[in-house]
């Protein structure tokens, strides 16, 4: 464990960024609202823009040169949410759970929230199966303020919860 560490991403850094996240969707399908399809026809270019930019982060969780997780916050684009930042991509390899790393991609998603300076409120959209991401965002403070049934990108029709911190 003392080799692990999170950063942001470089943009230069998208071929491993995408293999960890076709891996994400690939091994939870129902977890994220892209689907691996969807997101295996993405352009390499698509992917270098994803990782960051003035208003969008990813973060990468590294064991040494490794990477073993990635988590993003992305800010609203509509004119209603520009002063929301959404966390999304929460994902970490399976060999790696259970160790506490989340907690290392929420505070360095959420100090780069913080940093900013514009975003009013965090918001994190999550399947109301997924209790593992639910105990961490009420662990970092997020309530649950509302849900809405949802169609998955595996096929399954579940509710959505809505997850919020106000600063």
């Amino acid at each position: 464990m003392n080799n692990i560490c999170v950063r942001p991403l470089r943009s230069s850094e998208w071929p491993t960024f995408k293999d960890v996240r076709l891996v994400a969707l690939q091994s939870a399908p129902g977890m994220f609202a892209t689907s691996y399809q969807e997101a295996l026809s993405r352009s390499s270019e698509d992917w270098r823009r994803n990782i960051a930019g003035p208003d969008h982060q990813v973060f990468g969780l590294f064991d040494g040169p490794r990477l073993i997780g990635i988590a993003g916050v992305f800010g609203g684009q509509e004119e209603a949410n520009r002063d929301t930042a959404f966390l999304v991509m929460s994902f970490i390899m399976p060999e790696y759970r259970g160790r506490g790393l989340s907690a290392m991609l929420y505070r360095a998603r959420l100090d780069w929230i913080q940093q900013k300076g514009k975003f009013k409120r965090v918001v994190a959209a999550i399947r109301a199966s997924n209790e593992v991401s639910q105990r961490a965002c009420r662990h970092f403070g997020l309530e649950c303020k509302g849900h809405a049934a949802r169609n998955w990108p595996d096929g399954a029709t579940e509710d959505e919860l809505i997850y919020e911190l106000r600063f």
